[in-house]
C-alpha cells in the first residue's frame, strides 16, 4: 500500500476493529477470569480515564478485590496508569468492551449492562424502557443530535442502575456556556442504589424528594439549576466527593451530620450561597474545601478541629466574607485572595505550624494578619508568632505600604524560599 494511503488509513485503524485485530484482542479478554472480565467491561464502558481511588470506591461492594484485579489488568497490558493515577484503556480495547456489551441486546438497548450511545440513551429515557440488567448510563451531551427528553417516570422501579453520568466531554471548549440540553419538567425518582450521580446542567431546582442517598459515593452537579440538593435530612455516610461548582442559584447545602467520609467539597461560583451549615464540622475526613467566588458568603461559623486531614481551604474572591472558622485545624494551604471584606484572621492561625502556602493579595480590609501576603495596605506590623509557621515556603508582602519592619522571629522560618 502506498505511503499516502497508509497515512489516510491510520486514524481508522487506531479506532476501529477489523476481524483480525478483534480476534487477537478477544483472545486476551477470554483468558481473563470472570471477575477480571467484568471489571474490564466496567472500565471500557464507564471508568476509562477515571482516578483509581474513585474506581475502587465505586466498585468496592461489587468486586471482592478491585485493587488486585486492576493490577492484573495492568500486568496484562489491558490498562495502564497515567499521571494523577488515572486509568487508561487503549481505544481499541475500549471499543472491544463496548461492542461486547452492545451484543448483549442489540435491539433492546435498555437490557444491556451499560448505555453509552446517545441515540440509544435518548430512546430508553424517552420510552421508560430501562431494564433490570442496566448498571450505568454515560451520556455525552455533545453527541446529542437534539434536545434530551426524559420521562418523569424514567427511573421508576429501577434498582440496579448504580452509575449515572450526564455531561459534556472534557475536550468540548466552553461547555459551561452551552445551553441546557434537557427537556425535563419533573422527575419522580432516581435509581435507589445510585453510587455515582454526575449530572452537569441539571435543570431542576431540587432533586426528587424520594432520592435514596445511602449508597452515594460521589455527587457532581456542576452548572446546575439547583437551589438545594434535597429536602430534609438524609444519610450520606458513604459520600466522599461533592461538586456543585457554578450552581449559581444554590442557596443552601444539606445537613452534613452524617458526611463523616466526605473528602472533597467543591462549591466554586455558588454565588447565592450565604453560609455553610455548622454540621460541616462533622465531616471529619474532609481534605479540601473550595469556596472560590462564592461572592455572597458572609461567614464560616464552624470549627474544623476534628478534621485532622483538612489541608486545603480556598476562599479566593469571597468578596463579602467577614470571618473565618475559629479553628482551621492542620491546614497546609490557605487562599484568601480578594477577600476584600475580611478584617482579621482567627487567632488559631498563629499556631498553624503545617501551613505551607498562604495567599491573601487584595485583602484590603485586613488590619491584623499573623502571616501576611500582599496588598494589605492597612497592615502596620507583623506579630512575632509568624515565626511559628516553620513550614511556610512563600511569603509575599507586596503593596503592604504601612508595614515598617519585620519581626526577628522570621529567622525561624527555615523553609521559607521566597
Amino acid at each position: 500500500m502506498p505511503k499516502q494511503e497508509w497515512t489516510k488509513a491510520l486514524p481508522r485503524l487506531r479506532t476501529s476493529l477489523d476481524g483480525e485485530i478483534e480476534s487477537i484482542l478477544k483472545f486476551s479478554f477470554d483468558a481473563l477470569c470472570d471477575e477480571e472480565k467484568a471489571l474490564f467491561l466496567y472500565i471500557a464502558c464507564f471508568f476509562n480515564g477515571e482516578a483509581i481511588e474513585k474506581v475502587e470506591a465505586f466498585l468496592a461492594d461489587i468486586f471482592s478485590d478491585v485493587k488486585g484485579s486492576l493490577r492484573i489488568l495492568a500486568e496484562k497490558s489491558l490498562i495502564s496508569i497515567k499521571w494523577w493515577n488515572l486509568i487508561d484503556m487503549h481505544t481499541l480495547l475500549a471499543r472491544l468492551g463496548t461492542e461486547i456489551v452492545r451484543k448483549q441486546s442489540i435491539n433492546e438497548p435498555g437490557q444491556r449492562q451499560f448505555l453509552i450511545d446517545a441515540k440509544d440513551i435518548c430512546q430508553v429515557l424517552r420510552n421508560d424502557s430501562v431494564g433490570r440488567s442496566l448498571i450505568g448510563i454515560d451520556l455525552k451531551y455533545n453527541e446529542l443530535g437534539k434536545e434530551l427528553k426524559i420521562s418523569e417516570r424514567a427511573f421508576e422501579g429501577i434498582y440496579n442502575v448504580r452509575f449515572l453520568r450526564f455531561e459534556y466531554e472534557r475536550t468540548v471548549p466552553y461547555a459551561h456556556l452551552h445551553p441546557s440540553p434537557h427537556i425535563l419538567e419533573n422527575l419522580s425518582c432516581l435509581p435507589r442504589e445510585v453510587r455515582l450521580l454526575r449530572w452537569e446542567k441539571f435543570p431542576m431546582t431540587c432533586l426528587p424528594s424520594s432520592i435514596n442517598t445511602e449508597f452515594l459515593v460521589e455527587i457532581n452537579m456542576r452548572h446546575s439549576n439547583l437551589e438545594k440538593l434535597w429536602e430534609g435530612i438524609k444519610t450520606i455516610k458513604n459520600l466522599k466527593w461533592m461538586n456543585l461548582d457554578n450552581s449559581s442559584n444554590l442557596k443552601e447545602l444539606p445537613d452534613l451530620s452524617t458526611a463523616t467520609n466526605l473528602r472533597k467539597l467543591k462549591l466554586r461560583g455558588c454565588s447565592s450561597l450565604v453560609e455553610l451549615p455548622s454540621s460541616i464540622g462533622n465531616a471529619i475526613n474532609l481534605n479540601r474545601l473550595d469556596l472560590r467566588e462564592c461572592t455572597n458568603l458572609v461567614k464560616l461559623s464552624f470549627s474544623m478541629e476534628k478534621a485532622t486531614n483538612f489541608e486545603v481551604l480556598n476562599l479566593q474572591g469571597c468578596l463579602h466574607l467577614l470571618e473565618l472558622p475559629s479553628s482551621i485545624g492542620n491546614l497546609k494551604e490557605l487562599y484568601l485572595d480578594n477577600c476584600s471584606s475580611l478584617v482579621k484572621l482567627p487567632s488559631s492561625i498563629r499556631n498553624a505550624c503545617y501551613l505551607q502556602h498562604f495567599t491573601c493579595s487584595g485583602c484590603s480590609s485586613l488590619v491584623d494578619l499573623p502571616p501576611p501576603i500582599e496588598g494589605c495596605s492597612s497592615l502596620v506590623d507583623l506579630p512575632s508568632s509568624i515565626g511559628n509557621m516553620v513550614h511556610l515556603k512563600k511569603l509575599y508582602l507586596n503593596d503592604c505600604s504601612s508595614l515598617l519592619e519585620l519581626p526577628s522571629s522570621i529567622g525561624s522560618m527555615v523553609h521559607l524560599q521566597e
